[in-house]
C-alpha cells in the first residue's frame, strides 16, 4: 500500500502530469460552466482522444475533468441561478439569494474552498473505507435504496422553509413528470400522447437547466435589473474581502463541511445514486442541524453543504467502480470504459497489481481540486461582476447557451425545445410560491424510487414486509416518518404556541 502510494506520488509530480492535469481542470471547468455539458459529455469527447496514451496520464486527464467540473457549474448556479450540471441545482437554492444580495464573489469564493475540502475528505474516506467497501456496497438493496432516496425527497421537501406544503406538492410534481415514457417493468407507454419524443420520458439535463435557467431569464426579463440588488453600487463592493471572508465562512464551519464530506463520500460508495442525490442528502441534513435563520434564502451553510458533497461524492464513487467494476455515478460509467480502453480491468487486480494506479486517480482528484480551487479563488472577483450586469444584455446570451448546450447532448431540437418548456413551467410554479428545487429533486429521484419500488415488489413477491425485514432499511424508513412528523410537530406547536400568546395579550388588554 504505502509503496505504490510512494510510486504514485512519485509520478505525479512529474511535469507531464500536472501539465495534463491543468488540461483537465481546463476542459472540466469550461464544460461544467456551460448548462447542459457537463463532465460527462467532457469526459466522452476526450475518450478517444486518450487512445494510445499512457494510462496514468490519461487517469489524470480524466481526474482533472471530474474534478473540476463540480466548480464549473456552481458558476452559473451562483450567478444566473442556472446549474450548470443537475448536480449543482442544490447551490442555487442558497448561492443565487447571495449573488442577488452583492455577495457574489463570496459565494464563489465558499464553493472553490469547498472543491478542495470535499475532494479532500472523500480521498481520505476513500483510503479508510478499501477495506470495508464491499460489506458497505452489499448492505444496500432495492429496500434500501427505496427509503433512502424516499428520505433525501422529504427532508428537502421539508427545508423549504416556509412552503412544507408547497415543497412537497413540488416533489410530487417532479415525480409525476419522471413518469413519462417507457415504462420498462410492464412494457407499457405512459403519457406520450402518441409522441416518439417522449417514449424515452424527458431528458434529464434540458429539464433541470430550463426548469432553473430559463424560468430565472423570464423572471429577470419582466422584472429588470441586475441579479445584484445593488448593482450599481460597483465601486462600493469589495470584491477581494469577499472572498476572504467566502474562505473564512468554510473554516470556521469545520463540523459542516466534515457533515458534508461524510454524506458525499457514503453516498458515492453507493452505485448508481450520483451527485445530485449526495448535494440534495446533504443539504436535507444540514437543513435539519442548522440555527442559521437565512438557511434556505442566501446561507454559506447551503452551499457547504451541496457543494462539499459534491466533490466528496468522487472519491467515494471510485471504490466500486475500481473493485467490482460497478459504476458509482454517471461520471465513473465513462471511467469505466476508459480502464477496459486502456486494458485495465476492475477488481481485485486493480487494488492489487494496478494499486498504483488507482492512488494516482486519488492523488490527481486531490492536486487538480487544489488547482481549481487557487483558480476560483483569483477568479471570483472577476466572475462576480457578472451579477452586476442587466439581466437584458446577459438573457440572450444565456438562452443561447442554454439551447446549443442542450442541443449539442443528443443533436435533438426537441431537447432544446423542451428546455424552453421546462422554463415557462418553472416559472409559473415559481410565480405560485412553489420551489423549484423540490420539483427537481423529485423530477431526478422519481425513476430511481420507481425502479427500487418495483424490483423490491419483485423480489418480495408482491409483501410490503421487504421494506422493514432489514435493519438498515428500517432505520432509513424511522429516519424519513421523522423527517416528517418533526417539522410537523414543530408547526403545530408554534402555532399553538402563538394562539395562547395571541389570548393572553387580549386578557391582558
Amino acid at each position: 500500500m504505502f509503496e505504490a502510494m510512494a510510486v504514485a506520488a512519485g509520478q505525479i509530480a512529474s511535469p507531464a502530469a500536472v501539465g495534463i492535469l491543468l488540461v483537465g481542470v481546463l476542459i472540466g471547468t469550461v464544460f461544467g460552466a456551460l448548462p447542459g455539458l457537463g463532465s460527462v459529455v467532457a469526459l466522452a469527447l476526450v475518450l478517444p482522444f486518450t487512445f494510445g496514451m499512457e494510462p496514468f496520464l490519461a487517469m489524470l486527464l480524466y481526474a482533472g475533468i471530474i474534478s473540476s467540473a463540480a466548480f464549473g457549474g456552481s458558476v452559473p448556479a451562483i450567478l444566473l441561478n442556472t446549474p450548470g450540471t443537475p448536480t449543482n441545482a442544490a447551490t442555487c437554492i442558497d448561492g443565487f439569494p447571495m449573488a442577488q444580495r452583492g455577495e457574489s464573489a463570496r459565494a464563489l469564493a465558499i464553493s472553490a474552498t469547498c472543491c478542495f475540502v470535499g475532494a479532500l475528505g472523500g480521498v481520505l474516506a476513500v483510503l479508510a473505507l478499501i477495506p470495508f467497501v464491499r460489506p458497505i456496497v452489499m448492505s444496500f438493496g432495492p429496500p434500501e435504496f427505496f427509503w433512502l432516496i424516499m428520505l433525501g425527497l422529504v427532508s428537502v421537501a421539508f427545508a423549504a422553509k416556509g412552503n412544507m406544503v408547497r415543497g412537497l406538492i413540488g416533489g410530487g410534481i417532479g415525480i409525476m413528470l419522471s413518469m413519462i415514457g417507457y415504462d420498462q417493468m410492464t412494457g407499457t407507454f405512459r403519457f406520450t400522447f402518441g409522441s416518439n419524443y417522449l417514449w424515452d420520458g424527458l431528458a434529464l439535463v434540458p429539464f433541470v437547466v430550463g426548469l432553473f435557467a430559463v424560468s430565472e431569464l423570464i423572471s429577470s426579463t419582466l422584472h429588470g435589473g441586475a441579479t445584484a440588488a445593488n448593482g450599481g453600487a460597483v465601486g462600493r463592493i469589495n470584491w477581494g474581502k469577499q472572498v476572504v471572508q467566502g474562505v473564512r465562512d468554510v473554516l470556521v464551519r469545520p463540523f459542516q463541511a466534515l457533515r458534508a464530506t461524510a454524506v458525499g463520500g457514503v453516498i458515492g460508495v453507493i452505485p448508481g445514486l450520483g451527485g445530485a442525490v449526495a448535494a440534495f442528502l446533504s443539504y436535507a441534513v444540514a437543513s435539519h442541524q442548522t440555527r442559521d435563520p437565512d438557511f434556505g434564502r442566501g446561507s454559506p451553510e447551503g452551499i457547504i453543504a451541496s457543494e462539499t458533497a459534491n466533490d466528496a461524492k468522487d472519491g467515494g464513487a471510485l471504490l466500486p467502480t475500481v473493485a467490482f467494476g460497478i459504476p458509482g455515478s454517471p461520471d465513473m460509467a465513462i471511467l469505466l470504459g476508459a480502464f477496459l480502453l486502456h486494458g485495465l480491468r476492475p477488481g481485485p487486480e486493480m487494488l492489487t497489481t494496478n494499486l498504483y494506479l488507482v492512488l494516482a486517480l486519488l492523488f490527481g482528484i486531490v492536486l487538480a481540486q487544489v488547482i481549481t480551487s487557487v483558480f476560483g479563488l483569483a477568479a471570483a472577483p472577476y466572475l462576480a461582476r457578472v451579477s452586476l450586469i442587466r439581466s437584458r444584455w446577459i438573457a440572450p446570451f444565456v438562452l443561447l447557451l442554454v439551447v446549443a448546450g442542450t442541443f449539442m447532448l443528443a443533436g435533438n431540437i426537441l431537447d432544446a425545445g423542451l428546455a424552453v418548456a421546462a422554463g415557462i413551467l418553472g416559472y409559473i410554479l415559481r410565480s405560485l410560491g412553489f420551489p423549484l428545487v423540490t420539483v427537481a429533486i423529485g423530477f431526478i429521484l422519481g425513476p430511481l424510487i420507481e425502479r427500487s419500488l418495483s424490483q423490491s415488489m419483485l423480489i418480495s413477491g408482491g409483501s410490503l414486509w421487504i421494506f422493514v425485514e432489514n435493519p438498515v432499511a428500517f432505520a432509513l424508513m424511522l429516519l424519513t416518518l421523522l423527517s416528517i412528523l418533526v417539522p410537523l410537530v414543530l408547526a403545530v406547536r408554534r402555532q399553538l404556541r402563538g394562539r395562547r400568546d395571541g389570548v393572553a395579550h387580549g386578557t391582558g388588554a
